[in-house]
């Protein structure tokens, strides 16, 4: 038999509405927290970017679809660059450039294998390298190529945000 047996379980039930009627009593004494409204336009972060510029894009042109690619890949770095704390404020102008070295394409056993490497350089000899081997959905090669320049794009920019950083922190 239950603990305390049928008159203990009886008392339980009857209790329980009396306990979340308290609950309730209470949640409705405490008044309500007012919710401040975001500023609208930009915030005093987006004010401070720096003016981040691609100097110079290369791209592999024996691809086929490369000019779609490139365009990608030019609105990805965009965006990427944006996202990117360079650690400048925002009267600094930061240059850079970002060569796609190797995009290959083959497909092998029903698998689209898309191999990567890119390289950024800003000025005064710093530069960040990335590789990357993905697989991927035959049927859907642009998806999988973009998804690719994606990764490598954010991969270098970010490494070159962290050596801007570093540069200009004594």
């Amino acid at each position: 038999m239950a603990r305390g047996g049928p008159e203990r379980y009886a008392e339980r039930v009857t209790r329980a509405p009396a306990l979340l009627f308290a609950v309730l009593s209470v949640a409705l004494l405490v008044p309500p927290r007012t919710v401040r409204a975001e500023p609208e336009g930009p915030t005093q972060a987006a004010q401070s970017r720096p003016k981040v510029k691609l100097d110079r894009l290369s791209f592999p042109a024996e691809l086929n679809g490369a000019k779609e690619y490139e365009g990608h890949l030019r609105s990805t770095l965009k965006r990427e660059a944006r996202r990117a704390d360079w650690g400048a404020g925002s009267g600094s102008k930061i240059s850079y450039r970002f060569f796609v070295e190797q995009l290959d394409l083959r497909e092998e056993a029903g698998v689209l294998h898309v191999t990567c490497t890119a390289l950024g350089r800003l000025p005064k000899g710093k530069s960040a390298k990335s590789h990357i081997a993905f697989g991927g959905d035959p049927h859907d090669r642009k998806k999988v190529v973009e998804h690719v320049l994606d990764i490598v794009a954010r991969g270098v920019l970010t490494r070159l945000a962290e050596l801007e950083r570093a540069r200009r922190t004594p």
